[in-house]
């Protein structure tokens, strides 16, 4: 990969242990997402790292903090906003050849926090970017009461309302309501 994303190399990891800070900025992480999937997101802000890097065997625990500010569009009224972003994680390395893939096994708690690594790199940008992912929200939302937009004359309900009739809309099973039963 020729993303200028921050590569930690293992031997620089003392038996102590290594505590980090870095930073990546917005160009870097959009190329870098761009060639994984299609994002429904922008950065605002270039994104804050820290890291407690601590060898276990020939494994390694990091635990870390990814904060950055994200550009998301409200599923509701379709505005933009500004979504502060902070993610703790612990994760546990371990090396690609030590796992066992291809058997079938049911996954614990600890292993839901595992992840592998090939050679003799830790890729921490890559870690932080998937820390991202899993927080961003599934339906952002610009505000928890956002009205939305009207269906009729699309009209930005927070903004002011309009003058479109409102049809009573009926769940599925609001028709029981109507239904008479017999007491006998």
């Amino acid at each position: 990969m020729d993303y200028s994303m921050f590569v930690l190399k293992l031997e620089d990891i003392p038996e102590e242990g290594l505590l980090l800070n870095w930073e990546e900025q917005r160009d870097s992480l959009l190329d870098y997402l761009s060639h994984f999937s299609s994002i429904d997101f922008d950065f605002e802000a270039s994104l804050q790292g820290d890291a407690k890097i601590k060898k276990m065997g020939k494994s390694y625990l990091i635990q870390g903090t990814v904060q950055t500010l994200l550009r998301l569009r409200c599923v509701r009224c379709l505005r933009e906003f500004t979504h502060p972003l902070s993610s703790t994680f612990d994760l546990t390395l371990h090396p690609m050849k030590e796992t066992n893939i291809g058997e079938e096994v049911e996954l614990g708690e600890e292993d839901i926090k595992s992840s592998c690594f090939e050679g003799r790199e830790i890729h921490l940008s890559e870690i932080a970017c998937e820390q991202i992912f899993l927080e961003v929200p599934f339906q952002p939302l610009c505000m928890e009461n956002c009205k939305g937009l009207c269906p009729k004359c699309g009209r930005d309900l927070n903004l002011s309302s309009c003058d479109c009739h409102k049809e009573e809309w009926e769940a599925g099973f609001s028709v029981l309501r109507k239904m008479k039963l017999d007491s006998s």
